[in-house]
């Protein structure tokens, strides 16, 4: 390769780093919006279509849960959650006692 051709070489290369970098800024700003939603907010939080449009052609492909199995299991996870809740308040409340001994 001659002079030229490696300058050439070079700055594709740097263009092409350099659009991964954005890629990456993207998603990342992306990502932290949806942690503020789930964190904030969880009800307004946006579906995968909507957060990421380009991944809509994938999730026409696959198999749609339906509204019965969806709130079964929206119920499974709440209920998941407050037994969690209740472990981790009797967990802190035997811990205090403990150390107060």
């Amino acid at each position: 390769m001659d002079l030229l051709e490696i300058m050439t070489q070079i700055k594709a290369n740097n263009k092409r780093r350099l659009d991964e970098w954005r890629s990456k800024a993207y998603m990342d700003h992306r990502l932290s919006e949806l942690v503020a939603f789930a964190v904030n907010d969880p009800a307004k939080m946006p579906k995968v279509e909507e957060a990421y449009p380009f991944v809509q052609d994938d999730v026409d492909q696959t198999i749609q849960v339906s509204p019965e199995e969806n709130d079964w299991k929206k119920d499974q996870a709440l209920f998941m959650q407050q037994a969690q809740r209740i472990r981790q308040f009797n967990e802190d409340k035997k811990g205090g006692v403990e150390s107060e001994s």
